[in-house]
């Protein structure tokens, strides 16, 4: 029996915070209301220790597309970016500009499992130029904003290690997987 998926309120904190520091409370709201009107007030008032359904996270990402991207995926994508700069707390921004990206690919599997409670795999193959990524059994992967959002996610954390960007391929994906290959 599949485990039903949580996400961590630290996610919807970061955004809210993203959306209220960079693009105002206006921004916030529209957000908010573009999502389902149970889901919307988690956005609102999030708690950064409590577990929220994925279906919520996913509620969220799109109305994030729709309301704050307007459906355009470089957006979309910089917005995760930003969000994900400003969830990792000083200090791991320290010790992530001290590791090698292929030390902290190798430690996705578990660091996901920090914020999220799920049955989903995870496996990497990581060296000092690439890795290769793929996820399975994962139901949200259906919808493209799930695939734009582990794209953004991981660029972001190699680009904290490297203080370069990397290229990151999508070999490919279906309705519960994903490959990616990570080129830092």
């Amino acid at each position: 029996m599949a485990v039903p998926a949580l996400v961590k309120g630290v996610w919807f904190v970061t955004a809210r915070r993203h959306l209220l520091d960079v693009h105002g409370d206006t921004a916030l709201q529209a957000v908010a209301r573009a999502m389902n009107p149970d889901h919307g007030r988690v956005l609102l008032e999030p708690l950064p220790s409590q577990w929220y359904a994925e279906g919520v996270f996913q509620d969220a990402l799109r109305a994030v597309m729709e309301a704050h991207a307007r459906h355009d995926a470089d957006v979309f994508s910089q917005f995760i970016e930003a969000c994900t700069v400003l969830g990792v707390n000083t200090f791991f921004r320290v010790l992530l500009r001290i590791t090698s990206p292929a030390f902290l690919m190798r430690k996705m599997p578990g660091l996901s499992r920090q914020y999220r409670r799920n049955d989903w795999v995870c496996d990497v193959e990581a060296d000092d130029h690439r890795a290769l990524i793929s996820w399975r059994r994962v139901p949200y992967l259906s919808d493209r904003n799930y695939r734009l959002y582990l794209v953004a996610m991981m660029a972001k954390c190699s680009e904290l290690c490297t203080g370069k960007r990397p290229t990151i391929t999508v070999g490919g994906h279906g309705d519960d997987w994903i490959k990616l290959q990570v080129v830092y």
